[in-house]
């Protein structure tokens, strides 16, 4: 079944697209966007935004995006509506009119000049060669704030701001750099640095490599190891030694450094971390879009934290016990125990991450908060278990820590997995047209596929490139269709749109070279 929209009156009158059936999840927009199927941009009843048309699995509907003038079918307001043959649709009050025609095709589609859009499957030989690059959106084009992969180019952009920024980090690196210095000494804060930066590098690799779909900019990812490595960290050390001062006037040392472990530190450095998390979700939208990002960035902002920590573990081990007490303190810290600031903080990212995914404004508001008082929670329990003696230490270790962190890692992988099947399902209409091949998606969506098919392209670097730049870019386009098709189900905008003509061209310059 085809749908076909014809222009009734206004200057664009006569002027058609076509919609199949089959596209079940696949939209056209209506409006004065230059990107619209038909742009009706001498009517300024029209939303630049107007209206999507949607293919369902039970018929085509329209969908309101908000419009300034609201939209109707059959002299009726609506703000989702199944579409019927010979229905009228009309864009504003006074605004252009289009038919509505229900038709089942007798041949098979072709390109035609006097049809403007056609959404139905073609070879892979009767695809362009090259498409022309797409308008731009408007400068105030309003997101749903999602995914932008137009800006997604790992760089950040310039400005005074993020000079300031840049500024603010450099004098807190010196600042710690000096402290760190007065307290260790030059060899001791070399030595410790290395066996303290070292295995964090092993660790973010890790998470880099998980993050396959979607790799986020290596500015936003230096900005969040930065922000624990510097702001958290020097924080997080004036408020607890604050803290436990005053406690002394109260307790005696012991007492004092546990009430600073169990109090003090899981609030403060869970809040200084989780600041981190929250600010890349504010200011680097483009970048943050799901639990999984929220997961990334708060395990980076606590990789940061928990290196620059451990500098001054080591280095106050060695300084004190020689060689021993730092091998002792690294096999507890760097090798038993790496994962605890990344588990703690990632409940924060988990919560920041759900709010990104969620359309409900209550959810949007609590699952951060919900998030950092479990980070505190486990953080504190944590610290609470150290205080004890060894042996009972180990015990909450082995029989609590360690299947938290088990359950954390299972249920990162799921998410990751997730991830893949949006792909699938995504870029399941891009198969049928021809622009990708099965086995392609079939390489996309796999964790470990994706590795080898790059790699077995080794000793041809431009293969190689092209073959990363490949999955790349197929990411992007399917992410862009999955966030239009939520945008469409929200009545909400997403600067995605004008994107997949781009992404799409992308694909058919790089299938020449992989």
């Amino acid at each position: 079944m085809q749908l076909r929209l014809i222009v009734l009156n206004g200057a664009q009158a006569g002027r058609q697209c076509q919609f199949d059936s089959q596209w079940v999840g696949q939209w056209l927009l209506l409006g004065r966007s230059r990107e619209s199927a038909l742009p009706l941009t001498e009517a300024p009843m029209v939303s630049v935004r107007h209206a999507v048309l949607r293919v369902e699995d039970d018929g085509f509907y329209l969908l309101d995006q908000q419009s300034t003038n609201g939209t109707y079918v059959n002299n009726q307001l609506v703000q989702r509506v199944k579409l019927r043959h010979d229905d009228l649709i009309q864009l504003g009050t006074g605004g252009p009119q289009l038919q509505v025609l229900l038709e089942t095709p007798a041949l098979p589609v072709r390109y035609d000049t006097n049809v403007d859009v056609l959404m139905n499957p073609a070879p892979p030989a009767s695809l362009p060669s090259s498409l022309p690059p797409p308008p731009q959106p408007p400068p105030r084009l309003q997101t749903f704030g999602l995914y932008q992969p137009e800006t997604d180019a790992g760089k950040l952009p310039r400005s005074l701001g993020l000079a300031f920024a840049a500024c603010c980090g450099l004098g807190l690196g010196f600042m710690m750099l000096v402290l760190t210095l007065a307290s260790l000494g030059w060899f001791t804060t070399l030595l410790a640095s290395v066996v303290a930066f070292v295995p964090a590098m092993i660790y973010l690799s890790a998470f880099l490599w998980l993050d396959r779909y979607d790799p986020e900019p290596w500015g936003t990812l230096a900005f969040a190891f930065g922000w624990g490595a510097l702001f958290s960290i020097l924080v997080s050390g004036i408020v607890n030694t604050l803290f436990g001062a005053a406690a002394l006037n109260v307790v005696d040392t012991n007492a004092a450094d546990t009430l600073t472990g169990v109090l003090s530190a899981p609030v403060i450095e869970e809040a200084t971390k989780g600041l981190g998390v929250l600010l890349i979700w504010l200011l680097f939208r483009k970048d943050f879009d799901s639990v999984v990002d929220g997961i990334v960035y708060a395990g980076v902002v606590a990789l940061g934290f928990a290196a620059m920590e451990n500098v001054d573990y080591y280095g106050r081990s060695f300084n004190e016990e020689g060689w021993a007490g730092l091998f002792s303190v690294f096999i507890l810290r760097g090798v038993l125990s790496p994962f605890s600031h990344v588990l703690f903080t990632c409940m924060t990212g988990i919560g920041c991450g759900f709010a990104r995914e969620s359309h409900q404004a209550g959810i949007r508001w609590i699952a951060p908060v919900v998030g950092l008082l479990g980070a505190m929670f486990l953080h504190a329990l944590w610290n609470l278990l150290a205080s004890f003696s060894s042996g009972t230490f180990f015990f909450g270790y082995l029989v609590l820590q360690i299947p938290l962190f088990l359950m954390f890692l299972m249920a990162f992988y799921y998410l990751v997995r997730r991830e893949g099947r949006i792909l699938n399902d995504a870029l399941a209409f891009e198969v049928q047209r021809g622009l990708l091949t099965q086995d392609q998606l079939n390489t996309l969506v796999s964790l470990f596929g994706r590795t080898r098919w790059v790699m077995a392209g080794a000793g041809n670097s431009e293969r190689v490139n092209a073959r990363r730049q490949f999955l790349r870019t197929a990411s992007k386009l399917g992410l862009c269709h999955w966030h239009v098709s939520r945008a469409v189900s929200a009545q909400s905008q997403t600067a995605s749109f004008p994107l997949i003509p781009r992404l799409q061209a992308e694909l058919i310059a790089l299938r020449e070279r992989i």
